[in-house]
C-alpha cells in the first residue's frame, strides 16, 4: 500500500475512534485507537510523518476511553505514554490541539490515580493539569469548563484525603 495512502488510513481510523468516543461508545474507540497504532507502527522509518507526535495524541485519547471503562491500570498506562512525548516539548512547540491533548493526558493520568488510590500522586497531577493550562496560550474564558472540571477533581481527591485522615485518627 502507497505510503500516503496508508497515512489517509491512520488520520480516518484516529477520526473514527475520536467518534466513537463521542457517541459514548468506548470500546469501539479503544479497537480504532488501538488499529490507528498498529497501522502506524507499520510505517516506514523514513516516513515524512511525525510517528511520536501522533502516537502521543492517540494514547492521549486512549487514555480517556479506558477511563470511562473504570479499566483505571490502562487508562494511566496509556496517559504516560503520551505524556512522555508532550513533557519533552515546550508550549512554542504545541499547538492548540496538542495542548489539548497533553491536557487530556495529564488529568486523565490524575484520575486514574485518584482511582487507584494513590490521592497525593492524583493531586500533584492535577495541579500540574492546572499549571500546563495556566502557561499554554489557550484562552481560559473558551476553557472555563475544562478548569471548573480540573478544579472539582482537585476538589474531590482533597476532600478523600480528608476522609481518609479522619478515619485514621
Amino acid at each position: 500500500m502507497n505510503t500516503m495512502y496508508k497515512i489517509r488510513e491512520i488520520q480516518q481510523t484516529n477520526e473514527k475512534a475520536i467518534m466513537a468516543f463521542n457517541q459514548a461508545d468506548y470500546q469501539g474507540a479503544v479497537e480504532c485507537y488501538n488499529k490507528a497504532l498498529q497501522l502506524c507502527n507499520s510505517l516506514p522509518e523514513n516516513t515524512a510523518f511525525d510517528k511520536a507526535k501522533f502516537e502521543a495524541i492517540v494514547h492521549s485519547g486512549l487514555s480517556a476511553a479506558f477511563g470511562r471503562q473504570k479499566k483505571h491500570m490502562e487508562s494511566f498506562a496509556a496517559a504516560n505514554k503520551a505524556l512522555a512525548f508532550f513533557e519533552q516539548k515546550n508550549n512554542e512547540e504545541l499547538n492548540d490541539i496538542d495542548i489539548g491533548k497533553y491536557l487530556v493526558a495529564q488529568v486523565n493520568q490524575g484520575t486514574a490515580f485518584a482511582a487507584l488510590g494513590c490521592l497525593s500522586a492524583s493531586l500533584e497531577a492535577l495541579h500540574k493539569a492546572k499549571e500546563i493550562f495556566s502557561n499554554s496560550k489557550l484562552d481560559p474564558v473558551l476553557n472555563k469548563q475544562w478548569l471548573e472540571s480540573v478544579e472539582g477533581n482537585i476538589l474531590a481527591v482533597k476532600t478523600q484525603i480528608e476522609k481518609r485522615r479522619e478515619l485514621q485518627e
